[in-house]
């Protein structure tokens, strides 16, 4: 009987490497055995074989250039250094307190997530490799057995190192600083009594039904470097977080030995009263705020034939100085024309316009409609009046109400054109400014206060789901809350630094995009087998990229 026998390939491991054999069954003594008819080798020995003569094999491939620029940053601002001294020595899982900060805060830059999904985030990426840690150790517990070691006033010691260092570095000048306010909702349920910070207010996210934290922040004209910043409870308002605001400023600019009178602060309307204006009289702090237009009617109806023309960067505006008492006291004020916000203002005042039309539309069918209830004329006035409540309603509009007997009634409107020209001509787009600085040109006053946009940009950026978040935090205790958020102005700070290096080089991209492509830039290993004997070689490569981001990567590395 003729009998075929097949030959198979059979993987064998011998102490840690594995080889290939090709065997055939056959009958030893009577009984089935594998005998190996040819030894082929490694896998790559097998490759070589096959392809007749050496090749590459890449192994692995990581993202790794948002993850070195970030972290040669990090370098460059000491951050490690500074880390070491102002946080607790304790070590888990091999790392120290502040190693695991920095690592948290690169994360948070480049691709935010949970404290949960960083371990995921750091095996795709080149992180791991210089910065000697092992990504599968790093979970949730790690993280916040480490940041509940942070005391507030290790924080704060390493806010004035880093600042310190900001000074050092030219990256952080007192002559302006830039403040504002916002907040942060959060998902902590309202019978967590661990948390002081968490308070419902007012949600400049529409987030009213949830508890929030607030966050103060003053930070440079150029390249929104943040050089102070205040976790506060979030049912403060911003004109009653602001004289708390100024008596930690000048702590933390004495410590760094800067007097406040030295810095002219600027800030937006959201926080003018009264008590905040004395005192910034009283200290004695340089300022150029806004007002709000609403307030100070008078000066609105300044015709804009008094106005005159000044040059701020490229654009002419339209601008009218004077002195008016404000708050009990002559002050310089600048008021301007912005195109810009005129337009704004004119879209938003046409959507309102809409919404009442279409609501007098919906009580006239119902004046009409046969089977309505009888009405007291009082009623259909009370009525009118609610739908032109607001957004100048009373004055653009002009309702006549028509009494057809029987408790039945009927309305007409209209447009009054002559009030809208002169709402949207004269009124709509001006903004005005008050000012302690006397001395200085309209144009310098405008242009130091269209810089407080900068940030607002600071903030956006601090809501920015894919870079930079501070939402979600999954914190539920106010010492958690507090290092979580320096965490992300950690990340924020990298971020800012990194991208004033790219705008040094002639770079005009948003931060944003900046972190975009160079997470594109990514490196892989790379086993090139050359014969039959001895190991593969192994190197690490940079994969292939467009050349703009390739010239971009290396003009950043060079500058390090």
């Amino acid at each position: 009987m003729y009998k075929l026998n097949m030959a198979t390939i059979r993987k064998t491991k011998v102490g840690k490497y594995t080889y290939w054999q090709i065997v055939e069954s056959k009958r030893v003594n009577g009984k089935p055995r594998s005998v190996v008819l040819a030894h082929l080798g490694t896998a790559e020995q097998l490759l070589y074989r096959l392809k007749e003569g050496p090749f590459e094999k890449k192994i692995r491939s990581a993202a790794h250039g948002a993850v070195e620029l970030f972290y040669k940053t990090a370098l460059m601002l000491e951050l490690p250094r500074i880390f070491e001294q102002s946080f607790s020595v304790q070590k888990r899982d091999g790392l120290k307190v502040g190693q695991s900060l920095l690592l948290a805060a690169l994360h948070r830059a480049i691709s935010p997530g949970s404290k949960r999904s960083f371990a995921s985030w750091a095996k795709q990426t080149t992180l791991p490799e210089f910065s000697m840690f092992n990504p599968a150790k790093l979970d949730s517990q790690h993280f916040w057995d480490q940041m509940d070691t942070v005391t507030t006033k290790e924080l704060a010691a390493a806010e004035k190192a880093i600042t310190l260092k900001l000074i050092k570095e030219g990256l952080f000048s007192p002559r302006l600083l830039f403040y504002d306010l916002t907040n942060f909702f959060t998902y902590i349920d309202s019978g967590n009594e661990r948390s002081s910070l968490t308070r419902r207010g007012r949600n400049k996210q529409k987030r009213h039904d949830l508890r929030q934290f607030g966050l103060a922040q003053a930070v440079t004209k150029d390249f929104l470097i943040p050089v102070f910043s205040e976790v506060y409870e979030g049912n403060i308002t911003d004109k009653e977080r602001f004289i708390p605001f100024l008596t930690r400023l000048r702590e933390k600019l004495a410590e760094l030995h800067i007097s406040l009178e030295e810095v002219t602060l600027v800030f937006d309307k959201g926080s003018n009263t009264k008590n905040n204006f004395a005192a910034l009289d009283t200290k004695k702090i340089p300022y150029v705020a806004s007002l709000s237009p609403s307030y100070h009617q008078e000066l609105l109806e300044i015709p804009l034939s008094r106005y005159r023309k000044v040059k701020v960067g490229d654009h002419e505006i339209l601008c009218y100085r004077t002195c008016y008492e404000v708050w009990g006291k002559e002050r310089a004020l600048v008021l301007y024309l912005s195109e810009k916000l005129r337009q704004g203002q004119i879209q938003g005042l046409t959507q309102a316009l809409e919404k009442k039309y279409s609501l007098l539309n919906e009580l006239k069918q119902k004046l009409n409609n046969p089977r309505a209830r009888k009405k007291q004329i009082e009623n259909v006035q009370n009525k009118v009046a609610e739908i032109l409540k607001g957004e100048r309603g009373p004055e653009l509009i002009k309702v006549s109400i028509q009494d057809k007997g029987s408790g039945r009634f009927d309305i007409e409107w209209e447009l009054d054109k002559e009030a809208y020209r002169r709402v949207t001509e004269d009124i709509f787009g001006k903004k005005v400014l008050v000012t302690s600085q006397d001395g200085w040109s309209d144009q310098e006053i405008i242009a130091v206060y269209n810089g407080q946009s900068n940030i607002e940009r600071v903030f956006k950026h601090l809501k920015n789901s894919y870079h930079n978040a501070v939402q979600p935090q999954y914190h539920w205790t106010d010492q958690k809350i507090r290092v979580h958020t320096f965490i992300c102005l950690i990340g924020l700070l990298l971020s800012q630094v990194l991208w004033k290096k790219a705008k040094d080089l002639g770079y005009t991209i948003s931060v944003e995009s900046l972190i975009d492509m160079l997470s594109q830039v990514r490196k892989a290993d790379i086993i090139t087998v050359t014969g039959m004997k001895g190991k593969p070689a192994k190197e690490s490569k940079l994969e292939e990229m467009e050349p703009e981001l390739k010239e971009m990567y290396e003009e950043l590395l060079n500058t390090f």
